[in-house]
C-alpha cells in the first residue's frame, strides 16, 4: 500500500484548519459533511483529497474533546488518529 502524505495546515485569524491528503492540493468538489466541515472529494476518482474545518476550535472543544469515549478520525480505509479524552494511541 502506498504511504499518503497528509499536510494540516491552520488559519489562526479565520480559525480554519485544512488537511490536505497527496502531496499538493487536487481539483475538487466539497461537500459539507457536518456543520462547517467539508469534505473535499476528487471530481473524476471520487477519493477523499482533503478536508475543511471551519471555526475549528470550537469544532475541536466542542465535538471532539467533550466525547468521553474518544474518537477515531478515519479517511477511507487508513485510520488517521484515535483518541480518548487524556491519551494518545
Amino acid at each position: 500500500m502506498e504511504k499518503e502524505s497528509i499536510t494540516l495546515s491552520y488559519d489562526a485569524d479565520d480559525d480554519i484548519l485544512h488537511l490536505t491528503i497527496g502531496t499538493k492540493a487536487e481539483e475538487a468538489i466539497s461537500v459539507e459533511e457536518d456543520d462547517e466541515v467539508f469534505v473535499r472529494i476528487h471530481p473524476v476518482t471520487k477519493e477523499i483529497v482533503g478536508m475543511t474545518i471551519l471555526g475549528f476550535s470550537e469544532y475541536f472543544a466542542e465535538t471532539l474533546l467533550s466525547k468521553r469515549e474518544g474518537f477515531t478520525f478515519t479517511v477511507g480505509s487508513v485510520d488517521l488518529s484515535e483518541f480518548t479524552k487524556g491519551n494518545k494511541p
